[in-house]
């Protein structure tokens, strides 16, 4: 009997909740670390818990970057947005830059991808429609250099 009150405390509970949400897919720190305390585990037990998994390897802001990196560039998502998303989810500046470096992208070839899809060869007609697209690829994350070169 007791090992039957064993499987239901707070760390086992925890435990379970951030296994379950990393096996769907990877989740920074600081995010996860969220997600276990908005589902009420108690803060000690949510504390140690994202350091068990950092120090296991379960849990990695490095491999969370790459993989949202890959993620967000392939839904056609520019640098500017992405390196944004990732500071808000908590991952510091340096795995950030060098999870870019990581993923590889080509964002110029990107940013002409996402522009040809939207707007199918067809050129802007005034300066209003220029702004338009210029304003929705900023939207999507691109910088001015990248938008210059697909917008004249």
């Amino acid at each position: 009997m007791s090992g039957e009150g064993a499987k239901h405390t707070p760390e086992t509970k925890a435990r379970a909740s951030a296994l379950g949400s990393l096996a769907m897919r990877e989740h920074s720190s600081l995010e996860l670390q969220q997600k276990l305390l908005n589902k009420n585990h108690p803060e000690g037990v949510v504390f140690a818990l994202i350091e068990e998994l950092q120090t296991s390897g379960l849990l990695s802001d490095e491999r969370y970057a790459e993989s949202y990196w890959r993620m967000r560039s392939g839904k056609g998502y520019g640098p500017v947005r992405i390196t944004q998303e990732l500071k808000l989810k908590g991952v510091s500046e340096r795995l950030i830059h060098s999870a870019l470096l990581e993923a590889d992208v080509d964002f110029d070839a990107l940013v002409r991808s996402v522009y040809e899809k939207k707007y199918k060869g067809q050129p802007w007609t005034d300066f209003k429609e220029k702004a338009k697209r210029q304003n929705f690829l900023y939207r999507r994350g691109f910088g001015h250099d990248l938008i210059r070169q697909v917008i004249e």
